[in-house]
């Protein structure tokens, strides 16, 4: 099948006098605002909801509000939605803020995987109530882990996060969820300011993160997983590595999504292998629990239609069977690698260091004064941070030699990351063909069979040189494997440079989300390229394949 979409998708728009809707700016950042009505808030206390709800409906406070979904739209939204008690929060915040008397404003932000509100008290007060959402996993486990990862920061650390207010894990506390309430971070964002500053400000601005932020890496960690009150109530003993250095914490479980059944349209079945969550005091146990998330996603054999509905090159469970057992057959050999060896320390880092989550003083930059959003930090294999570019150093596309300020703030980054945390530094110099296996092998469902396999054949022949000296466990592929291998790379290749230009071309992230001020647009645009492209296709042979390359939904309602 043949499609010449990208032609098509501009001359369309082009033609009609419309303006492209990748052209539309978007929200840079994750969180996104809406100010909540606040009229009233001085005159009664109890109820408040009474107070908001002929204004904007209380509704609006639980609901996901920001962005749409071109994919599961309703599943991801209904994934968002945090049903609490509004009036007991606003109590809450009043009892921790002396001398205040009522709320002056409240502004709902959105994230991916949580809810905040700034809310002002009439004394000047700024702080921060933040909920988890579903999706970021188990909302006891994610806010024990983000209060206690803050709390071991705060007490061994100096580096600048907002001061704790208060907090449960508990969801039957009479605010009907867990939440965290916060100060405030002091200064202003640094996405606020970033694009304004001159070059040498940037630079200076990228040392000091790295100097501020540097200790964590530091740190040492008896386990893989995240940390925890060693007093929590749902930690069982085995579930429990106390650390030697504070026994007031510990590493558990993991809490991060990649190791709970609570992505949207990505179920864990466990058919194949239990769940298995760490804590793992060995990196040999953490590389297995890797591959036994791979096991996971895979579905049960009574799934037929399930079955019948993936492209070719996702590959069928018996393929993905194969494939995961040939991971546990490599992994021992592969963790043996001096390179992986000196490089999988536990280490534990922010997640998500990019500009909306560092916060700098408003009249010098340099001046870091809080770091914010510790949800889902874990304790990790140092190797893992090696992916990791914060925004403010990264470089897009084709942008190294054309982008001079762009590549001096990525290797100001680099600088300071080899000078201030050597072992975050030499992550970088790593063979990428010894860990893009690690970093594959529990996607393999979700993104086919072909990248995996892709990276295990490229570690097949590369052993030698790579100084294995044992034998390699991956086998060859046969001729006819070989074809057929072939023949998915190119068809995965083609789908995912299609996904790649539908989602520019919509302006649109990865999982088809879209602000909401552009839904309207974007979906009609999004139902006329489908239609389109389906009435131009030759045969039902070609209908179907668009389909199953199509990385969005067919038919989206309201």
């Amino acid at each position: 099948m043949v499609l010449n979409y990208r032609s098509f998708f501009v001359c369309s728009f082009a033609s009609s006098g419309r303006i492209l809707p990748g052209q539309t700016s978007r929200p840079l950042a994750l969180f996104c605002s809406t100010l909540i009505p606040t009229r009233g808030l001085h005159q009664r206390l109890t109820p408040l909801s009474k107070e908001l709800e002929p204004m904007s409906g209380l509704d609006s406070l639980f609901a996901y509000t920001s962005g749409r979904w071109l994919h599961l739209d309703k599943p991801q939204r209904d994934a968002r939605y945090i049903h609490f008690n509004f009036d007991r929060l606003c109590e809450k915040v009043l009892s921790l803020c002396p001398s205040a008397t009522f709320i002056e404003s409240c502004e709902k932000l959105e994230g991916g995987f949580s809810k905040a509100f700034v809310m002002k008290t009439n004394n000047g007060r700024r702080v921060v109530a933040k909920f988890p959402m579903s999706v970021a996993g188990p909302a006891t486990y994610v806010t024990n882990s983000e209060v206690a990862t803050i709390t071991y920061l705060q007490r061994h650390t100096k580096i600048p996060i907002p001061a704790l207010l208060d907090w449960s894990d508990d969801p039957t506390n009479p605010i009907g969820s867990a939440y965290i309430i916060m100060e405030h971070a002091g200064g202003v964002a640094l996405q606020e300011v970033w694009d304004g500053l001159p070059l040498d400000k940037k630079v200076k601005t990228i040392g000091a993160i790295c100097t501020r932020i540097a200790p964590i890496s530091k740190l040492d960690f008896p386990a893989y997983g995240s940390l925890y009150f060693a007093d929590a109530a749902f930690l069982d003993v085995d579930s429990k590595q106390k650390l030697e250095n504070d026994s007031t914490f510990c590493v558990g479980p993991h809490c991060r999504s990649t190791f709970w059944d609570c992505n949207v349209g990505e179920p864990r079945y466990y058919t194949y292998k239990e769940p298995n969550r760490g804590p793992w005091r060995d990196f040999s146990s953490y590389t297995s629990a890797l591959i036994d998330v791979g096991f996971a996603r895979l579905p049960p054999p009574d799934r037929p239609l399930l079955l019948q509905q993936r492209a070719s090159y996702q590959g069928s469970v018996d393929k993905h069977l194969d494939l995961l057992k040939i991971g546990q057959a490599v992994f021992p050999n592969l963790i043996k690698h001096p390179a992986i060896q000196s490089n999988s320390t536990p280490t534990l880092f922010h997640p998500d260091l990019h500009k909306r989550n560092i916060f700098v003083s408003k009249d010098d930059p340099t001046t870091i004064t809080g770091f914010i959003d510790w949800q889902s930090t874990s304790v990790e294999p140092v190797f893992e941070y090696a992916q990791d570019v914060p925004d403010f150093a990264s470089i897009p596309p084709g942008g190294t030699s054309e982008n001079a300020e762009t590549s001096l703030c990525y290797q100001a980054y680099e600088l300071g990351w080899a000078m201030l945390t050597p072992r975050l530094g030499a992550t970088r110099k790593i063979d990428q063909r010894l860990l893009r296996p690690l970093i594959y092998c529990h996607r393999t469902w979700r993104d086919g069979f072909v990248p995996f396999t892709t990276e295990l054949m490229r570690l097949r022949e590369g052993w030698g040189e790579l100084g294995f000296k044992t034998p390699c466990p991956i086998p060859a592929l046969t001729a006819e494997e070989h074809v057929f291998y072939k023949e998915q790379l190119e068809i995965y290749e083609k789908m995912l440079e299609f996904r790649q230009d539908m989602i520019e071309t919509l302006g649109v992230e990865s999982d088809g989300w879209v602000c909401v001020d552009r839904w309207e647009d974007v979906k009609r645009a999004h139902a006329y390229f489908f239609d389109t492209l389906m009435a131009n296709m030759e045969d039902d042979k070609d209908r179907e394949d668009l389909r199953g390359m199509w990385p969005f939904d067919a038919c989206i309602s309201d």
